[in-house]
């Protein structure tokens, strides 16, 4: 960590040196759109049923891929507000450590059902370099705002809570929006001498937490599973950009 500020200034000084080849000054306007993927360092706390604790259970949250919008505004040499937006990604879930409905251990993993997160993050953006230099790398800290859509029960798991556990209908899943902080690391790459298209690529970590929560009916009444899901994703982009 601490060869990282000469490292910085090694950079800044070496692109000066170049020829100029763009200007982030003040008010100037980078947008971009490129591919971008989700990649969860998830977790879970234990699932409960009806208030009691399904001991190992965990849900697990696969990788999504979608189109990503970004954005900046320099607003003063060097510092820059950025935006990251997105085609809403979709997620494959799975669960583990639920009952088994034979008896003995408790299932592996099973396929729980699918849904959709717009994972919104607003940051801080300082460029350390030069305003005139053709590399603009950056680093940013802001917060996040996810909602999540379109959460589906996969037919799988609909079978195993009527099943298992006495559901009388399908079940109906709900995933809470997040709050939450947000890094931000990236570089715009000029495309050639006073070119304003640039390649950019960058990388997030978010912290991403959700109260997840399946509810079906059964004879009973209705039956419930909760848990607190810590999806906490990295977030890259690769795409092509233009300096305004």
């Amino acid at each position: 960590m601490k060869a990282l500020p000469f490292a910085a200034g090694l950079a800044a000084a070496v692109l000066c040196a170049s020829p100029a080849l763009a200007d982030y000054d003040q008010n100037s306007i980078i947008v971009r759109v490129g591919a971008g993927w989700v990649d969860p360092d998830d977790d879970s706390n234990w699932l409960r049923l009806d208030g009691v604790p399904l001991e190992g259970s965990r849900v697990y949250v696969d990788t999504g891929s979608s189109a990503t919008f970004t954005g900046t505004w320099i607003f003063a040499d060097h510092w820059g507000v950025g935006l990251l937006a997105a085609v809403p990604f979709e997620h494959d879930l799975q669960v583990s450590g639920l009952p088994n409905p034979d008896g003995g251990r408790a299932l592996g993993r099973v396929d729980l059902g699918d849904l959709k997160q717009l994972p919104s993050t607003l940051t801080l953006q300082w460029f350390p370099v030069c305003v005139e230099s053709w590399v603009q790398p950056y680093v940013g800290l802001g917060i996040n705002y996810t909602t999540f859509m379109s959460e589906d029960i996969s037919l799988t798991a609909d079978d195993y809570f009527a099943t298992a556990l006495g559901a009388a209908a399908p079940a109906n899943l709900d995933m809470s929006s997040s709050w939450g902080l947000a890094g931000e690391m990236g570089v715009d790459v000029s495309l050639g001498r006073n070119s304003r298209w640039l390649i950019n690529a960058a990388v997030w970590y978010l912290d991403l937490d959700s109260d997840a929560k399946i509810r079906f009916p059964t004879n009973r009444g209705f039956s419930d599973i909760k848990t607190e899901v810590d999806i906490d994703p990295w977030v890259y982009s690769i795409g092509l950009g233009y300096r305004f």
